[in-house]
């Protein structure tokens, strides 16, 4: 069965450099380290860390949708890495079963000297997918994204638009059973931004599970059932009905 549960996860990063060890001082209340989050904590012998995730429990089942909300440096993003296999958990247990679009860094295992059509094989080769079947999708991946014959030129000469309209199509083409979502993606002119909106919005639906981190508590609200609301990396799973009480 598809799940996700995490029991007491915490990550610390390792911090690296002078102000690792101490030997230049940093306001950690209000200068820039404090900003971006999380709680400093010594390493002994390895300097001091950052403990971006904080005991966290989850448990998700099909039909979970589950919002990931706080503010700047609060550890949403952090948090969706982890679930997806980027980082592992420096204590605690995560446990998933599924296979996993993640859908917050679209830019992972590109291939900048390859062509279009090359990078849908490694991309979909990256989300677990049999290459046979990948090429099977590969001409409708095409045409999705609208790159015309650009599809055979190498990725380098592409504008940052086009790249993203190249691996959105890709790792939406294949029905994950578990989505991992960085925010609402929008890119291209309106009309294919209607294209990514549509087919989000049929991920969402047919997803097993879907994960999502936002800032926006309105939407979190209306689509969620159920929610953690991050801070310095802590938070409580909750049912939307609390959250929104």
């Amino acid at each position: 069965m598809t799940y996700i549960k995490a029991n007491n996860m915490t990550l610390v990063y390792p911090m690296v450099g002078a102000n690792a060890r101490g030997r230049h001082k940093v306001n950690v209340e209000n200068g820039a380290v404090a900003q971006v989050g999380g709680q400093i904590i010594p390493m002994g012998k390895k300097g001091r860390g950052v403990r971006a995730l904080n005991g966290i429990d989850l448990d998700l089942k099909p039909g979970a949708r589950l919002g990931i909300l706080g503010g700047n440096g609060s550890g949403k993003s952090t948090l969706l890495r982890v679930l997806g296999g980027m980082y592992k958990p420096t204590t605690g247990e995560l446990n998933v079963e599924g296979r996993i679009t993640g859908l917050f860094n679209l830019n992972l295992g590109i291939s900048r000297e390859s062509t279009g059509y090359e990078n849908i094989i490694l991309k979909g080769l990256m989300l677990g997918i049999s290459r046979e079947k990948i090429k099977e999708h590969a001409a409708e991946i095409a045409e999705f994204s609208e790159l015309g014959e650009y599809i055979n030129m190498p990725v380098h000469t592409y504008s940052s638009g086009m790249v993203m309209r190249l691996m959105f199509s890709t790792a939406t083409s294949f029905k994950p059973e578990i989505l991992l979502l960085d925010e609402w993606i929008g890119t291209g002119d309106r009309n294919f931004r209607a294209k990514v909106d549509e087919r989000l919005n049929d991920l969402l639906t047919t997803a097993l599970i879907v994960v999502i981190a936002s800032h926006n508590r309105n939407r979190m609200a209306k689509w969620a059932n159920t929610i953690i609301e991050l801070d310095a990396g802590q938070g409580v799973q909750k049912p939307i009905e609390e959250f929104t009480a």
